[in-house]
């Protein structure tokens, strides 16, 4: 989620905690070092300098040209969530320099901890309560769409769409007419035309206010049981997107190891299960349809993604930190995913020609279960 100190100026720091003072009306000091993350943004830890009782917050600042549409995201979500979903308490914000201060939900662990654990049925666990969170989010955030919108206009000087997913398919479309052809598989003119209209092929009405980045990192296991964080990509979106994260499985994602299906099965109930109360209509087949429109859909979106550094000959980090699948491993599975087409049949065969490409070209393979899986704990 933030950079580290040596790759900002140790004036950003001082700054951010001096701005952060003002908006809270203490002297505030950071504890420890930045979280670790994306150089996207700075978030510390910080207290109340003269308070004994150690009050603290977490500070968030958003760097670069991004930081503009990620503050208004994020801060106008909070804003819209603040007492009708479990997410952090925003206290404070500023929009020069961008930051929000966040209540301190103190330590603990995440979905990815689990995951990348040993054991199977805590992870199994934590994956259900992740679909349980997700659910309370979509709950509470369907009656807040005027306010998000509201606040995501107030917050930013320039235009930002507030749900930008149908551009990013459109760019997608674009962009696989040119991997096609740089793995040597043809295709025909405007094959990949039917991923821009894919937003219109959704069946239920089932929107709500997403966090849209909701990796396994991106929240914190505690007594009360698993909160979201990180809304800076927060947009509004049909439910069927997120609940598709659990079928990939997390396409936007480092932690991208594959889930064991009783798991994943059980998890996906339990969204079901929460969200009926307000959509009866996610238990039908046309649901049914739409979580396999909006798997595919992720499979060729962030299949795009993925090949398009693997094409371009980028070397593929490697952190012992944060252990993920090979890359093209992961498109070898988004391939076989579209392949699949149940939702995007008119798109099977020609993801079977790029799994086969894909396949010799980089000697992609299985991606394997997420560690804590592959003791057997749901065989």
């Amino acid at each position: 989620m933030s950079a580290t100190l040596r790759e900002l100026s140790p004036d950003v720091l001082a700054e951010t905690l001096e701005v952060a003072s003002g908006l809270v009306g203490a002297r505030l000091r950071a504890i420890g070092e930045p979280f670790p993350g994306s150089r996207r943004t700075l978030v510390v830890r910080a207290a109340d300098a003269a308070d004994a009782s150690h009050r603290s917050f977490v500070v968030k600042r958003y760097l670069g040209d991004e930081g503009r549409e990620a503050y208004a995201r994020e801060a106008s979500a909070l804003e819209a969530l603040a007492g009708v979903a479990q997410t952090p308490t925003l206290v404070a914000e500023s929009d020069d320099p961008r930051l929000v201060v966040m209540g301190d939900l103190g330590d603990g662990t995440h979905l990815a901890d689990s995951l990348l654990g040993a054991d199977a049925e805590l992870a199994a666990t934590t994956l259900t309560g992740w679909a349980a969170a997700v659910a309370g989010l979509h709950l509470a955030g369907h009656h807040v769409r005027d306010e998000f919108e509201a606040g995501v206009r107030a917050r930013s000087a320039e235009p930002i769409d507030v749900d930008y997913l149908p551009g990013q398919l459109a760019q997608a479309a674009s962009e696989w007419t040119r991997l096609a052809a740089a793995l040597g598989v043809a295709v025909p003119e405007g094959t990949f035309d039917v991923l821009a209209a894919l937003p219109s092929r959704f069946r239920v009405d089932a929107s709500s206010l997403s966090a849209a980045d909701m990796c396994p990192d991106n929240n914190l296991v505690g007594d009360a049981g698993l909160v979201l964080l990180d809304f800076e990509f927060a947009l509004w979106r049909p439910i069927a997107w997120d609940a598709a994260y659990l079928s990939v499985p997390w396409p936007t994602c480092w932690c991208a190891w594959s889930l064991e299906e009783a798991a994943a099965r059980t998890a996906l109930e339990e969204w079901r299960d929460a969200v009926a109360v307000q959509w009866p209509d996610v238990r039908g087949a046309d649901f049914d349809h739409d979580l396999d429109l909006a798997t595919e859909g992720w499979a060729w979106l962030a299949g795009s993604w993925c090949l398009g550094p693997l094409v371009a000959g980028e070397p593929q980090r490697v952190n012992p930190v944060r252990p993920m699948p090979r890359m093209p491993d992961r498109v070898l599975r988004f391939m076989r995913t579209a392949a699949g087409g149940r939702a995007l049949p008119e798109l099977a065969e020609v993801a079977r020609r790029l799994a086969r490409a894909v396949e010799t070209t980089y000697a992609a393979a299985d991606v394997p279960l997420a560690p804590a899986f592959t003791a057997g704990g749901f065989r």
